[in-house]
C-alpha cells in the first residue's frame, strides 16, 4: 500500500511539474515573441534611417563631383598648357619605366 501511495504522489508531482513547464513554455514563447517584435521594429527603424543617410550622402557626393568636374573643365579651358605638359610628362615617365630592360 505504501508503494501505491508513493507512486500516486510521484505521479501527482510529475503532473504538477509538467503543468508548470507548459505554463512557463507559453510564457517564454510570449516573451520571445515580444522581444522579437521590439528588435524587429528597432532594426527596421535603424535600417530606414541608414538607407536615408546613404541616399543623402550619395546625392551630396554626386553634386560635389559635378562641381569639381566643372571647375577642372573651366580651369583647363582657361589655361590648357600646364595640363598638356603634365600629361606629356606623365606618359614620358610611364614609357621610361615600361621600356626599361629587365636584365
Amino acid at each position: 500500500m505504501t508503494e501505491r501511495f508513493d507512486d500516486k504522489r510521484i505521479n501527482e508531482a510529475l503532473e504538477l511539474l509538467n503543468e508548470v513547464a507548459r505554463d512557463k513554455k507559453v510564457e517564454l514563447q510570449g516573451m520571445v515573441a515580444n522581444k522579437y517584435g521590439e528588435l524587429r521594429s528597432a532594426i527596421s527603424g535603424v535600417a530606414g534611417k541608414l538607407q536615408h543617410d546613404v541616399a543623402e550622402t550619395y546625392h551630396r557626393s554626386k553634386e560635389k563631383a559635378k562641381e569639381l568636374a566643372s571647375e577642372v573643365d573651366e580651369s583647363v579651358h582657361k589655361n590648357p598648357w600646364p595640363y598638356l605638359g603634365g600629361t606629356a610628362l606623365g606618359f614620358l615617365i610611364l614609357g621610361y619605366f615600361l621600356g626599361r630592360s629587365k636584365k
